[in-house]
């Protein structure tokens, strides 16, 4: 039942994305995929979890999405079936217990999807990153690819009420790899220098967007 329901939404998403938002995927081929990896999304817009599930395909995704999306019980059963796993309010606060379940995806084999920016960006600017996405890397040896989701915020940002039809772009980055890192390096260093690569690509990826999207 779970794949007949994925496939079916899938398809619909992908109708969606394509015909109303013309979407464009770039970097695909450099993800390995002989490994879970954690997909490091820039997070603008509800449209963010759903496109980049879509370019990762044929690949599965999880996810952790607000407990109250859950609350009726059709979506809810929905949800599930992609591959979303509900967080209350409680347990977002609880960084520990987050972090532990996302663990949990990774060392299952499961590729994740995490927005290390934490929350959507009200104002169309990159937010600082939170430090979780660094851990779980350090601790399951997971890659992390960092993933550019462009006009999302101009197709659905936090203020509007429906999407407008504006192109969509998800961009795959390279992948950092732990194992990678001098062994010199302490825990805190290889942590840093994780949230530092992948904002680099934010920016690089962000300024490259403002140019062919000016802001107004």
């Amino acid at each position: 039942m779970q794949t007949i329901i994925y496939q079916i939404t899938r398809f619909l998403v992908m109708l969606y994305f394509n015909l109303y938002h013309r979407l464009s995927v770039y970097g695909k081929e450099t993800i390995p995929s002989d490994r879970p990896v954690i997909l490091a999304a820039n997070h603008a817009s509800y449209l963010d979890p759903p496109v980049v599930g879509l370019a990762f395909f044929p690949r599965y995704l999880r996810f952790v999405a607000w407990a109250k999306l859950f609350s009726f019980a059709p979506f809810g059963y929905y949800l599930r079936n992609m591959g979303a796993v509900p967080v209350s309010p409680e347990n977002k606060s609880s960084s520990a217990g987050l972090l532990r379940m996302v663990m949990g995806f990774l060392e299952e084999g499961s590729s994740v999807y995490i927005a290390p920016e934490g929350h959507r960006t009200e104002d169309g600017n990159l937010q600082p990153l939170e430090g979780g996405v660094a851990i779980l890397s350090l601790k399951t040896k997971a890659l992390v690819v960092p993933t550019w989701v462009g006009g999302t915020y101009r197709a659905l940002a936090p203020h509007m009420k429906f999407p407008r039809p504006y192109k969509i772009t998800v961009t795959f980055g390279p992948a950092i790899d732990p194992e990678a890192f001098p062994p010199e390096m302490s825990e805190k260093e290889k942590r840093q220098k994780i949230l530092d690569e992948i904002e680099a690509y934010y920016i690089m990826m962000d300024e490259k967007d403002k140019e062919k999207y000016p802001r107004r």
